[in-house]
């Protein structure tokens, strides 16, 4: 490193301004040697290729990107747990698609409550569809049965409809996809209130005819019954509570009819169900913005008349 030694001019206090930046630049700007090239990598066609490791995520090797084998993904380490890297993700396309949603959940593959690819009946991707999956209440994993928003609608019909899946504002009616089989809840909700829930659970007090009838229906039997069914709780997912907190509640002759809908007893509590297709004269409801939802509107005794009302099973 050259250093100058800087002479006082004679004519002025200062130094040369040109003459000092030429100083500091000879101090303070240094230029390395430039170093040999690398060799070409290995990997054809520009390929990387991420390997599989037990390692646990840890500060010291946050950022590293690892493949998971069981669950088909990537994965980022960031700096305590893996995360997935969801780019091609189970779900994600038509043609790797989840069983359902829980499914897309239980593999990691969520990317919050959406749309996704679902082929409850596995094999060949062709009959693949995209349904709405709740990813947050109550653990998530719940998939779009059928939507009501007309207060006469009926919502569980007898024939599958795939697109009714999908369709979260407007009328659709299905029922649960044959291939599903093996559900264990399903969940009454409005599409955009987070304090109301109704959730029937499958197995809770099983076996039971009544439930057995109850669950066919909504499995797209055709039925006009009214039974004593067991197994229901109200949840809240704003303070995440659930009612009763122990056990399971009976809804005493509830009815369920393919051509009217869901719903308690003319003179029942109304504070389960009221999903029918005329309105009720009683009004035991908690809530009701509008005369005209009352019993065909209601869940856990809130009535409002043009939020959609979703049905969804996991």
């Amino acid at each position: 490193m050259k250093v100058k030694i800087l002479k006082r001019n004679k004519s002025s206090s200062f130094p040369n301004p040109r003459l000092v930046l030429r100083i500091v630049k000879d101090l303070f700007v240094f230029q390395g040697q430039k170093g040999a090239r690398g060799s070409s990598g290995n990997n054809a066609g520009g390929v990387i290729k991420f390997s599989d490791t037990a390692e646990k995520c840890t500060a010291s090797i946050a950022g590293t990107v690892s493949y998971n084998s069981s669950q088909k993904s990537l994965q980022l380490c960031d700096g305590s747990v893996w995360l997935p890297v969801l780019t091609v993700g189970k779900g994600y396309k038509k043609d790797r698609p989840g069983r359902h949603c829980l499914d897309i959940l239980n593999s990691g593959q969520s990317h919050g409550s959406g749309l996704y690819w679902i082929d409850p009946n596995g094999g060949s991707t062709a009959d693949s569809f995209q349904a709405f999956c709740d990813m947050e209440t109550e653990r998530g994993g719940w998939t779009l049965v059928a939507t009501k928003v007309s207060p006469g609608f009926p919502f569980i019909k007898t024939v599958f409809s795939s697109v009714a899946t999908a369709t979260k504002n407007k009328d659709a009616a299905s029922h649960i996809h044959p291939s599903m089989g093996n559900w264990k809840e399903v969940m009454f909700r409005f599409a955009d209130v987070d304090t109301i829930r109704v959730i029937y659970n499958r197995k809770a007090g099983a076996p039971n005819k009544d439930k057995e009838e109850f669950d066919k229906f909504l499995m797209g039997k055709s039925m006009q019954l009214y039974k004593n069914v067991n197994g229901f709780y109200k949840y809240s997912p704003a303070d995440k509570k659930r009612n009763p907190s122990v056990g399971l509640a009976t809804i005493s002759s509830l009815h369920f009819y393919s051509n009217f809908g869901i719903s308690e007893p003319f003179r029942g509590t109304d504070k389960w169900l009221d999903i029918w297709n005329t309105g009720d004269s009683s009004n035991n409801y908690i809530y009701s913005d509008d005369s005209r939802a009352r019993g065909t509107k209601c869940i856990a005794g809130y009535c409002y008349l043009n939020k959609p009302i979703w049905v969804m099973v996991r």
